[in-house]
This record gives C-alpha cells, sequence and structure tokens, in this order.
C-alpha cells in the first residue's frame, strides 16, 4: 500500500512546493486482518447478510431500501465492493477484538514526530476513532479521503457514537481537512461538517474512479492540506 501511497503523496505535495523523504512517511495496514483463506473461501451471500443483520447494518438498509436491501446496496455500489463493505465495516464495527487489532495498527505506527495522518475510506473511520482516543499525540493534520464516516448508519457507531441530531467528538487534531470527490458512492454524505463541526468538506473530481486512492492523493487540495499541516499553519 505504502509502495502505491507514496508517489501519489509527493505528487500532490508538489503542488503546494512541499516534499518528503520516503522514510517520513509509515503506512498502517490492517487488510490481512479481513482477508479469507483459500480454504475458507469468500463469504457467501448469507453469510453476507448475517454479517449485517449482526451490525445492525440490514436494518438500516431495510428503513432506506425495503424489499431485498442488499442487492439494492449492490446497485448503488457495485456487488464486489458493496459486499466487501459489509464484511469490513460490519465485523469492525461487531467484533471487539478486530476492532482493537485494527487500531493497534494505526497506534504502531503513530509517534511524537506524526504531524498529519491521512485517511481513505473506512480508514477514516479506525483514524478517526484512534485520534479520539488518544489526546497525547501530538498529530496537527487530519487528512480524511473518500470518507463514509458522516454517513447515518457508521456515525451511529462510532466510537464515542454519534446519537440522534447530535455532533461528534472533535478528534485531537488542530485541523481536519475532508476530501470527497464527485460520484464517489461510498460517501453517503456531502456534509460531513454538519456532524464533526469545523471540518473543512472540499470537493475534487477524480475521473471514472472516484473512490481510488490515489487520485484522491495527488489532488491539490490534498497536497496542500498536507503541506500546511505538515508546517504547523
Amino acid at each position: 500500500m505504502r509502495s502505491r501511497w507514496l508517489p501519489a503523496i509527493k505528487d500532490g505535495l508538489a503542488h503546494a512546493g512541499r516534499s518528503v523523504k520516503g522514510k517520513e512517511v509509515a503506512a498502517a495496514f490492517y487488510g490481512d486482518l479481513f482477508r479469507p483463506t483459500v480454504e475458507a473461501g469468500r463469504a457467501t451471500d448469507e453469510e453476507v447478510r448475517r454479517i449485517a443483520a449482526g451490525a445492525g447494518l440490514l436494518d438500516f438498509l431495510e428503513e432506506r431500501f425495503g424489499e431485498a436491501p442488499l442487492e439494492a446496496l449492490y446497485d448503488e455500489l457495485g456487488r464486489e465492493h458493496g459486499r466487501q463493505i459489509i464484511v469490513q465495516l460490519g465485523k469492525y464495527f461487531q467484533d471487539d477484538d478486530l476492532r482493537t487489532q485494527v487500531q493497534e495498527r494505526l497506534e504502531a505506527v503513530i509517534d511524537e514526530t506524526t504531524q498529519v495522518v491521512v485517511a481513505h475510506s473506512m480508514g477514516t473511520v479506525v483514524a478517526y476513532e484512534a485520534l479520539v482516543a488518544h489526546p497525547e499525540w501530538a498529530v496537527d493534520t487530519f487528512v480524511t479521503l473518500g470518507s463514509p464516516i458522516a454517513g447515518e448508519f457508521n456515525r451511529s457507531k462510532l466510537r464515542p457514537p454519534v446519537t440522534g441530531e447530535g455532533t461528534g467528538v472533535w478528534p485531537h487534531v488542530r485541523r481536519w481537512v475532508n476530501v470527497q470527490a464527485v460520484g464517489d458512492t461510498v460517501i453517503r454524505t456531502t456534509d460531513t461538517a454538519r456532524w464533526f463541526p469545523g471540518v473543512e468538506d472540499i470537493a475534487v473530481d477524480n475521473g471514472p474512479d472516484a473512490h481510488r486512492a490515489e487520485p484522491y492523493l495527488n489532488a491539490v487540495v490534498t497536497g496542500r492540506a498536507i503541506a500546511e499541516g505538515l508546517s504547523g499553519s
């Protein structure tokens, strides 16, 4: 992941006249914790449904879509992408041991020199929870890309949750920039600042691969936000 993300980060920073060395960028990876084995195979449709039900996602989708809620979600996101999101977010929200393991992956790469945390997709949920839980960290800027965090279901499952019409706890950072691409179907609301006052919601156009991390990372607005975070301005 780092080998793919680092060139894109450098491209984004170049727009802001800034550069970083490879050793200055650390990556927290947890995809292996969700990766199915060949022996077990991928989750069946019934297993996906059970995971969605266990996390409370199925009830939420039924309220929104009515009959055949999973198929309706797949129509929005694409079948395999939708299944992946359900399995990963569903397991993360209902399996405390897994949630802890994922959090530990991020905690392992944050130290007293970390100035900016950049997170993409589900990683924005993971990073948000970690930043809230660690007031001792000296992170200046939080940059979220293609984040589903403000969607109704996700924000209700956060630690701490956003309930009713309330607003979320601000993470222990000076600045939070949320970059969202036109046509990114993973984003459940474009008004993250409504639920987390102070967030800077910024729209970009990533082209046909709206949710992919690299177009987010090399965008001018992303590079500028990272550069300003490294400068503490």
